[in-house]
């Protein structure tokens, strides 16, 4: 079974936007309970950063890949 990886950009509180950030899966199928506020992600460079979803204003799905 191919994994699919959701491709985003990210629109902070801060008003930062992170652009290219890759997840495996869907975003809202990694906040589906209170305790889950941390989500591990990578951005465009294979860098790894750790979102909170108390800190995301609007994330815009650029494109769904498969590997």
């Amino acid at each position: 079974m191919k994994k699919k990886f959701y491709i985003y950009n990210i629109l902070l509180t801060n008003g930062e936007m992170l652009e290219g950030i890759r997840i495996e899966g869907a975003l809202e199928d990694h906040f589906i309970g209170v305790a889950v506020s941390f989500l591990p992600v990578e951005d465009a460079s294979g860098k790894t950063i750790v979102l909170s979803i108390f800190h995301i204003v609007h994330a815009e799905l650029l494109r769904i890949e498969e590997a």
